[in-house]
């Protein structure tokens, strides 16, 4: 009998979860640089100085009539679907907004534009087949599972049931995308320093 695990967690709250320090610090590691730019942010989870928000994100705001920014970051643009992205971007898409993050990462890679998105581990999804599979340039695969934290950028979340891998996108044509196992903390391994944390004001 198979069994399935569905998670209890709205599809609303997954699109704004951040990403923890030691897992972007293990892409910077794997990917050789800094990054300079955070396509799918709010002022608490950037992880760059600079970031895209969502449409969303804004709406939101406007509705609380507050704007909470971070002093230690600039907001580049609003929408990144939209918008040109520098090289050396970052990107831990909304949950249901996938392929259109993976269809702008390859445009942007024609573009000369290369970076690294965190994706959930799904091979055998159409959006993993359509966009990663001979299409992206390699992917890393961790030795056991990321967590997550809040949209407030500082609560853990615990239990996370699924994989995780970072997928690199880089200009060129690649008909096989090469697989690449690593260690979570590498980055302590390769003792890697890219760590300046764009801390966000209390």
């Amino acid at each position: 009998m198979a069994i399935l695990i569905k998670s209890t967690t709205a599809q609303s709250d997954k699109n704004r979860w951040g990403t923890q320090w030691p897992c972007f610090w293990d892409a910077q590691a794997l990917y050789g640089r800094a990054f300079e730019l955070d396509v799918a942010a709010e002022p608490e989870t950037t992880k760059c100085a600079e970031f895209y928000v969502s449409p969303e994100w804004f709406e939101r705001s406007r509705e609380q009539c507050a704007f909470r920014l971070n002093p230690n970051a600039t907001v580049r643009g609003f929408d990144a679907l939209q918008c040109d992205w520098a090289s050396h971007w970052w990107c831990n898409p909304p949950f249901d907004k996938k392929p259109e993050f993976l269809s702008k990462a390859l445009e942007q890679a024609k573009k000369g534009h290369s970076g690294m998105m965190l994706l959930p581990y799904e091979p055998l999804t159409g959006w993993w087949l359509e966009y990663v599979e001979g299409k992206a340039a390699a992917i890393y695969e961790p030795d056991g599972r990321y967590n997550f934290v809040e949209p407030d950028g500082v609560t853990k979340k615990t239990g996370v049931n699924f994989g995780s891998v970072f997928v690199l996108f880089t200009p060129g044509y690649f008909p096989v995308t090469q697989r690449i196992r690593f260690k979570r903390g590498i980055a302590d391994e390769l003792t890697i320093n890219f760590r300046e944390k764009v801390e966000c004001a209390a």
